[in-house]
C-alpha cells in the first residue's frame, strides 16, 4: 500500500495537502519493515505531511520540511538558549542534532533552562536534552557530545553539519566556536542574553570580513552579569531558531552582518548594521 493511499487530503490558508496520521504512519512503517526515521523520510519525500508536522503548513512546504528533517544543527551549549534552541528546531522539523555540553543541570538553572527540573538535576544537559527529542519524536537523531567544545574537538564535529546554532554562556567559549566554523565554512547563528536584553546575529562563510565584526561584538559583552530572565531567553531562543531554519532552507538571513538587539525595558527591537 502506498503512502498516499493512507493519507488523507487537508486544507489550510486556500491550499491543498496530503497528511498521514501518526498511527498509519507507524503501521506502515512495520509492514514495510522500515525504521520511524525512514518512514517519516519517506512521507515527506512522497510530499505528505507526518501528522506530526501538519501543522507548520502551509508556512513549510513537504519539500522544505524534507530538507529540515535532513539537515544537521550542531547545537553548542544546552543551557537556557541551547536548550530552548534544540527543542524549537526539533518540533520545527530539524531531524538530526549534535548536542554538545559538558555541564550538568543545576538548581541555578531552574528559572530559565527549558529542561532544568526536579527530575533533571545532576544530569548531563546534553544527554538530558537528546532523550528529550528522541521522546518528542523517535525519528529524530540526537547525539550527546558530553565534553565541552574546543578547537581540538570541534574539528571532528564540524563536517558533520550544515550549521551551528550558539547557546554557550562565555566569551571565550563563543570565540572558539565562532573561530572554527569560520575556518571550517559553517554557517553560525549567535545569540546571547543578560537580565533582560539579548542580542542575535548571523555569520556566513562567504562574508569578508564576517568573523571580525562577530568578534568584536562579543567583546563587547558583559562577560560578568550573570542574572538572566526566562522570558528574554525564550524570546532569543525563537529569533535563533526562526534563523536557523531560514539558513538551513537557503533563505537569505534576516540578521547577516546585522546585530538584532532586544531591549526588555522598552519591549523594541533593532537591527544594527555591524560595520
Amino acid at each position: 500500500m502506498s503512502l498516499k493511499a493512507i493519507a488523507h487530503c487537508a486544507r489550510r490558508g486556500g491550499r491543498e495537502f496530503l497528511v498521514v496520521p501518526a498511527a498509519s504512519l507507524e503501521e506502515w512503517a512495520q509492514s514495510q519493515n522500515l525504521t520511524p526515521r525512514q518512514a517519516m523520510k519517506a512521507a515527506l519525500a512522497a510530499g505528505v505531511f507526518p501528522e506530526c508536522y501538519e501543522r507548520n503548513f502551509p508556512c513549510l512546504s513537504a519539500a522544505q520540511q524534507l530538507r529540515l528533517f535532513q539537515a544537521q544543527v550542531l547545537v553548542a551549549g544546552l543551557g537556557g538558549l541551547g536548550g530552548a534552541l534544540a527543542v524549537f528546531l526539533a518540533r520545527t522539523g530539524v531531524g538530526r542534532f549534535l548536542l554538545a555540553d559538558g555541564d550538568a543541570f543545576a538548581p541555578s538553572n531552574l528559572n530559565r533552562q527549558l529542561l532544568a527540573d526536579a527530575g533533571t538535576l545532576g544530569q548531563n544537559k546534553a544527554q538530558v536534552t537528546a532523550r528529550h527529542l528522541q521522546d518528542l519524536n523517535p525519528a529524530i537523531e540526537a547525539e550527546a557530545f558530553t565534553d565541552f567544545l574546543q578547537a581540538r574537538n570541534l574539528k571532528e564535529l564540524l563536517p558533520r553539519v550544515d550549521l551551528v546554532v550558539d547557546g554557550l554562556d562565555t566569551m571565550a567559549a563563543r570565540r572558539v566556536v565562532a573561530t572554527a566554523a569560520w575556518e571550517q565554512a559553517v554557517p553560525l547563528v549567535h545569540g546571547a542574553v543578560t537580565g533582560r536584553f539579548g542580542q542575535v546575529a548571523t555569520l556566513m562563510p562567504e562574508d569578508a570580513g564576517g568573523l571580525e565584526r562577530l568578534l568584536n561584538v562579543l567583546d563587547t559583552e558583559p562577560e560578568a552579569a550573570r542574572e538572566v530572565l526566562a522570558p528574554t531567553v525564550a524570546l532569543v531562543a525563537s529569533l535563533q531558531a526562526m534563523e536557523a531554519v531560514r539558513v538551513l532552507l537557503g533563505q537569505p538571513p534576516a540578521y547577516r552582518g546585522a546585530l538584532a538587539h532586544f531591549d526588555g525595558d522598552t519591549g523594541r527591537l533593532e537591527i544594527i548594521p555591524l560595520a
